[in-house]
């Protein structure tokens, strides 16, 4: 039997979040299963530094989290000029 994507995000976190459900939850609910959220999660998660609490580390790399991920939705100005 095989994990789906999904099982396997949520088992990660919950590995990473040191098998605490109340930090599982939040990060589970902020990821909600999508590549690119999990992959932001793990990497802000691993940054914090400035919080020992797993629980507070975990709103921490989610705060961060949502703050890096505004930049997957910016807008870019690709044209180029003509002569």
């Amino acid at each position: 039997m095989e994990l789906s994507q999904a099982q396997l995000i949520r088992m990660n976190l919950l590995s990473t979040l040191n098998c605490d459900t109340a930090a599982a939850t939040l990060a589970i609910e902020f990821v909600q299963d999508d590549p690119l959220n999990y992959q932001m999660f793990m990497q802000q998660y691993g940054r914090v530094t400035t919080e020992s609490e797993v629980v507070a580390r975990t709103l921490k790399a989610f705060k961060e989290s949502q703050e890096a991920l505004a930049l997957f939705s910016i807008e870019t100005n690709t044209s180029t000029a003509t002569s």
